[in-house]
């Protein structure tokens, strides 16, 4: 009799941890939501639903690819990242890894980034002798990032943007498309490709405060270099060039050296010497 109770306790409990697995994959979110998967991708199969960080996720496949799609809580898409074979990107990021560095290194995982309103984005990961990098492509082949394991961040690249970083971006810079995105000290850095220029857009709670990107010297206003010129770091060797650009000024950092000595200045396209 006990012998029967218990099995009978056993198929119980088995059947309250069957019926909680498929409660979580029966979770659908509002039929605007569905209504907007079924419309954005409407040859998707075996979809499931999660919520996660305020938005609507269903993971699904479409012709034989695994991939997330992001919904707002209006039903508006907003992001899609998809698992591709390395097969399965653009010829031309094919023909520009393969002839890079890191052609013969060891290929893991590969991304293509959908965001609204930009270009999607393709990440290959590669791995040689326990070093991993991330490579950033455009769809023309690119290579517009390179991320060593070190210098990743949080792990938020793969997230939407928020709606008031999004739309700050669009409106400040229309044609620019999402690289990637961390979180350090508290603000959010927004790598974006604008014109073919890779720029870094810093955010303080959803606030805009600075964008920067590498100017070539020869870019450089000439009142730049004529007060480097007379000033005391003339002999100084310039190792990069770097504009920042805020809502209160904008200016050159420029960075120097001479010897084992290091040397970073300010200057302003006046030729001024900022602080």
């Amino acid at each position: 009799m006990k012998t029967k109770v218990i099995i009978f306790m056993l198929f119980g409990i088995a059947g309250l941890i069957l019926t909680g697995c498929n409660n979580k994959k029966q979770y659908r979110p509002d039929a605007n939501i569905v209504s907007a998967m079924n419309a954005k991708y409407p040859k998707a199969t075996k979809i499931e639903w999660e919520k996660k960080h305020n938005y609507e996720v269903a993971e699904y496949y479409e012709n034989g690819v695994s991939s997330k799609a992001w919904f707002d809580k209006n039903g508006k898409w907003v992001m899609t990242d998809s698992d591709l074979k390395y097969s399965g990107l653009p010829g031309a990021i094919r023909n520009t890894f393969e002839k890079s560095m890191y052609g013969n290194w060891k290929k893991g995982d590969v991304d293509k980034i959908e965001r609204y309103g930009m270009q999607p984005v393709y990440v290959i990961e590669v791995e040689k002798e326990g070093q991993d990098v991330d490579l950033y492509y455009t769809a023309n082949g690119m290579l517009v990032k390179t991320v060593k394991d070190g210098d990743r961040g949080h792990d938020s690249d793969f997230m939407p943007l928020e709606p008031a970083v999004r739309d700050n971006i669009m409106r400040k810079y229309p044609d620019a498309s999402v690289i990637e995105m961390t979180d350090k000290r508290g603000k959010r850095y927004v790598d974006i490709l604008d014109n073919g220029r890779v720029k870094e857009v810093v955010f303080d709670n959803d606030n805009w405060v600075s964008t920067s990107w590498n100017v070539d010297k020869a870019d450089v206003p000439s009142a730049v270099m004529t007060a480097l010129r007379g000033s005391e770091y003339k002999n100084y060797t310039i190792d990069d060039i770097t504009f920042y650009e805020s809502a209160d000024h904008s200016y050159y950092q420029i960075k120097m050296n001479e010897g084992s000595k290091e040397k970073k200045i300010n200057v302003d396209a006046s030729g001024k010497i900022v602080s």
